[in-house]
């Protein structure tokens, strides 16, 4: 066997993979130079917090980027809604007072008898005093001048009897128009024919007698026979006044009270709740 000189190992000229790997060029990351948030791409959305539900969730692209923005209820809404909740509340209050007016109103319809008793007390005193002409039920051949400008009425007692009765002008045309009592107003609460201590038979009609148009006054002859008083009362304006004012006085001590209720609770209800409401709806759609 042939023996050769010792050397040295050969120098490998291909490098370890290693080493190719430590000195091979490595290439450089850089952070963006700009960010656009809101873009299509590149976006770093900002984590939300939703407050409208119980236990509130954060989202975001970044979790290291922990900055949080809150939706918060608008006070527009909120502002809204109290006038919405006032003008319902203040409408239900009117609507309420108006019905407790009704109530009463009705009350006090099923009072009528005793309010038309209070306005009798009143006016049968004025109608006292319109008396021009008393008979005690025998009358005969009296004279009474008649006033061709005023309108005169007859009126007997509850309970008398007319025998006969005559009121003629000097020409003996008659006088009087007869007709039977009608109650002049059934919802006052007064009977005109059953109320009164005397009640009307008929009134005296000058326009009855010849050229009446052109006199101031007519003298007339009266004749009665009757088992009971009766009278000629002159009814003028002055008296109608004095019953209605009388009536009025009355009406307004049992109506006003309900009256101003229901006025009141539909001023409430209608006039002011609605600015409530449209104050609210106005600032809700705004």
């Amino acid at each position: 066997m042939e023996e050769k000189p010792f050397s040295a190992p050969t120098q490998n000229t291909q490098e370890p993979p290693l080493q190719n790997a430590q000195e091979a060029p490595t290439s450089t990351i850089s952070p963006p130079s700009s960010i656009n948030v809101g873009a299509a791409s590149n976006t770093i959305n900002p984590p939300s917090v939703d407050y409208n539900v119980t236990n509130p969730t954060i989202s975001t692209v970044n979790p290291a980027a922990q900055t949080i923005m809150l939706n918060q209820p608008e006070k527009g809404n909120t502002v809204s809604n109290v006038f919405l909740i006032i003008g319902a509340v203040v409408l239900v209050i009117g609507l309420g007072v108006m019905g407790l007016g009704v109530i009463q109103f009705g009350d006090t319809l099923g009072k009528m008898d005793e309010i038309g008793a209070k306005k009798v007390l009143r006016i049968q005193p004025l109608l006292d005093d319109t008396v021009v002409f008393s008979s005690d039920g025998s009358t005969t051949n009296e004279s009474f001048e008649f006033d061709t400008d005023l309108w005169y009425q007859i009126r007997v007692e509850h309970g008398a009897t007319i025998n006969s009765i005559s009121i003629l002008d000097e020409n003996n045309n008659t006088l009087l128009f007869e007709e039977k009592c009608k109650d002049s107003n059934p919802e006052d609460g007064i009977d005109d024919c059953k109320d009164y201590s005397t009640f009307d038979i008929g009134s005296i009609d000058v326009a009855l007698s010849e050229g009446s148009q052109y006199k101031q006054s007519i003298n007339g002859t009266i004749n009665i026979n009757a088992t009971g008083n009766v009278t000629i009362n002159n009814l003028d304006d002055e008296f109608f006044e004095s019953v209605f004012d009388s009536a009025a006085l009355i009406d307004e001590e049992y109506f006003a009270g309900p009256t101003i209720t229901i006025f009141f609770g539909a001023c409430v209800g209608c006039c002011v709740s609605p600015i409530g409401l449209l104050v609210g709806i106005v600032i809700r759609f705004a």
